[in-house]
């Protein structure tokens, strides 16, 4: 969902390493897949996967594979395939990435979009530090464009199996078509806040979110704007 260290909805770290052709597998269930601050499946639990690859120095391939449970967010595509290309540099104690994403809904070809996104972060003792954007060029698909700034942070809790984790981040964008920008931007410009606690067991991970969502007038009506406000989620998950 990173360019972030956290980057809650969607998202995991990548930092810079040597080229790695070995595949990286990853599966989770989660009681509401949402994606800063939305759901993305209807508020229903939702099953994900991810496959990628590191086949040069800092340089990561991915695509992951998200049940939608026919959620009206994307015209009620059963699942959503996200694939995303990443270039990961480390400057000292600063790491920072740039990534190109697509964003494709099986049987709903007009719904795809396109994302570009670059961010920054470093270390500060067992705390990490993320500042990133995303952005969607203006597209059929969403309505017009669309603009992601979001900070995170992380720590893992030292002698526990616990990692605690934080993001806020604000969604804004033009529109040309309100009812399809409503996919991004059910309120128009919008910040969400999300509180993220994990368990770690060997590749096991079990999870608690705490999403929420502060908008100005409502400018979508029905269950695309429903899904929005606090929310309380839960998630486990494995990686081979």
């Amino acid at each position: 969902m990173t360019l972030s260290g956290l980057l809650l909805g969607g998202q995991a770290i990548h930092a810079a390493r040597a080229a790695d052709w070995s595949p990286a597998l990853s599966a989770s269930l989660t009681s509401d897949e949402r994606r800063r601050g939305l759901s993305w499946s209807d508020g229903r639990p939702a099953a994900s996967a991810r496959f990628s690859l590191q086949p040069a120095d800092g340089l990561s391939l991915s695509i992951a594979g998200t049940t939608l449970r026919r959620s009206a967010r994307h015209d009620g595509a059963a699942i959503g395939i996200d694939s995303a290309i990443v270039y990961t540099r480390n400057f000292g104690a600063v790491r920072a990435d740039a990534q190109i994403s697509h964003h494709a809904f099986p049987g709903r070809g007009d719904a795809n979009y396109v994302e570009l996104g670059g961010g920054a972060g470093t270390m500060i003792g067992p705390v990490q530090l993320d500042l990133f954007g995303l952005y969607a060029p203006k597209q059929d698909a969403i309505g017009g464009d669309n603009l992601y700034l979001a900070a995170s942070g992380a720590v893992a809790i030292v002698g526990t199996p616990f990692t605690v984790g934080a993001q806020i981040g604000r969604s804004s964008g033009d529109s040309d078509n309100p009812a399809r920008s409503a996919r991004l931007r059910p309120h128009g410009r919008y910040t969400d806040a999300a509180l993220r606690v994990d368990y770690v067991a060997g590749p096991f991970t079990l999870g608690l979110d705490l999403t929420d969502t502060w908008h100005g007038r409502r400018t979508a009506p029905g269950p695309i704007a429903a899904d929005s406000g606090r929310r309380v989620s839960a998630r486990v998950g494995i990686s081979l």
